[in-house]
């Protein structure tokens, strides 16, 4: 009867055992599992400079526009340079210009011409000796400037020289792309020339030549 009492206590105490531990099970479980996500790849543009940046000026950014008189050995010379979105507005006033000029008194007269609509003549300047006629364009400060002087130097050179200061391929398989013949209102032979490039003409100043 004894051994039958104590039997039944440790059934009692197995059962309230498994009971609380089933009720523990739950309560042991963590309230926030382990989870993964797979989280997208943002996406942005790059800030690298060197992927970014592109060359400082695109080609036929600045442009030069010139005459050189008479073609077969030039003493006078008319340069107008400057960016190319301001002398595509004016080319056709430039070549109203050329189309003006004239030399009454022969070449060592020197040139005359007729000024286009909202051309100004400008103040006269001498460099090493070298008299230069100055024509302001445009209401800008400053204006753009057109110049008129008498020096020397051969067609190739002064091609040469100021396709470089645009930062234009030189050479003499070049010069029929940035010439073209012309007449001056008195019947002379002149050159005139057409350049476009990258670069800014008057952040350098050459050595004085031909049309400097």
């Amino acid at each position: 009867m004894r051994s039958i009492m104590l039997m039944s206590t440790v059934a009692r105490a197995r059962f309230l055992l498994l009971a609380v531990v089933g009720l523990l099970i739950p309560a042991c479980t963590p309230a926030d599992s382990v989870r993964s996500y797979t989280v997208p790849k943002a996406t942005h543009k790059t800030t690298d400079p060197a992927a970014q940046a592109s060359t400082p000026a695109e080609a036929g950014e600045y442009r030069f526009l010139g005459a050189m008189y008479p073609a077969e050995d030039p003493v006078w010379f008319v340069k107008f340079a400057g960016p190319g979105s301001a002398l595509d507005a004016q080319v056709q006033a430039f070549d109203e210009f050329l189309a003006s000029v004239q030399f009454p008194k022969g070449w060592e007269g020197g040139p005359e011409w007729k000024l286009p609509t909202g051309w100004k003549d400008g103040p006269t300047r001498n460099a090493m000796g070298i008299v230069i006629r100055t024509v302001h364009i445009g209401s800008g400060n400053p204006p753009l400037e057109l110049t008129v002087s008498q020096a020397r130097g051969g067609v190739q050179g002064n091609v040469d020289r100021w396709a470089g200061q645009v930062g234009a391929p030189t050479g003499p398989e070049l010069l029929a792309k940035y010439t073209r013949s012309i007449k001056t209102a008195d019947g002379r032979n002149g050159v005139r020339v057409d350049v476009t490039g990258p670069k800014n003409p008057a952040a350098t100043r050459p050595p004085f030549m031909g049309g400097r």
